[in-house]
């Protein structure tokens, strides 16, 4: 369903703003399984897509303790905000009028929270030895993404309404749940693999080549 069914500017700033928050979720989709299969032991270190060198190695970025500036990993993180926004954003536009603003207007409010959470993970990219090419990118596309879903926001002010904006108060309730759902499934995944860890170390004998790599963050 189109925004603006005669306004060309407006869907093209729609489309594109549907892929840069799709890419995004690839982009810590990616990142998440990477983190994910370092963290179990099920990768080696440094074999990567984005492991080109000892000083460009995202694999080295995402064991150090950087990589978990919060209590959950920063991918992790990206990936449960990146994914929300996309349903809010999709389902908002299916569930109310093609000119209803408020779900543009929650978008804006998220990707410019989000926008300011940035500056701290540059800060923290900056203080690394190496350097991971895919991990800045979500965050300069979260400043393209403000842009436009600011740009499409200034256009519905001018006289659109906000039909059937009651409909979203679920879809409100049921983004939030997916957010809290993706968090809780990481501390699940690390719980697993903790008890997991315990075994194998109680174990007589286990070579510590085969006990799993991030013991020392777990």
């Amino acid at each position: 369903m189109s925004l603006w069914p005669y306004d060309n500017r407006g869907q093209s700033a729609e489309r594109w703003l549907t892929t840069v928050l799709a890419v995004m979720v690839l982009n810590t989709v990616y990142l998440t399984w990477r983190f994910t299969a370092l963290y179990a032991g099920w990768a080696t270190p440094g074999t990567g897509l984005c492991s080109w060198s000892v000083g460009i190695d995202c694999d080295r970025v995402l064991q150090t303790p950087e990589a978990r500036a919060f209590i959950v990993p920063n991918a992790v993180l990206g990936l449960s905000f990146y994914s929300t926004a996309l349903l809010w954003w999709i389902a908002g536009r299916r569930l109310t009028a093609a000119n209803n603003p408020v779900v543009t207007r929650v978008l804006v409010i998220g990707l410019s929270t989000a926008s300011l959470a940035s500056l701290w993970f540059w800060r923290l990219l900056l203080q690394l030895e190496s350097l991971c090419p895919v991990c800045p990118w979500n965050h300069v596309l979260t400043y393209v993404a403000l842009v436009f879903a600011a740009r499409l926001l200034r256009k519905q002010k001018r006289g659109m309404s906000n039909e059937n904006s009651g409909l979203l108060r679920p879809l409100a309730a049921i983004c939030a749940l997916w957010f809290l759902l993706c968090l809780a499934g990481w501390f699940f995944f690390e719980f697993s693999v903790e008890k997991a860890t315990s075994a194998q170390l109680r174990q007589p004998g286990m070579p510590e080549s085969q006990v799993g790599t991030w013991i020392s963050y777990t």
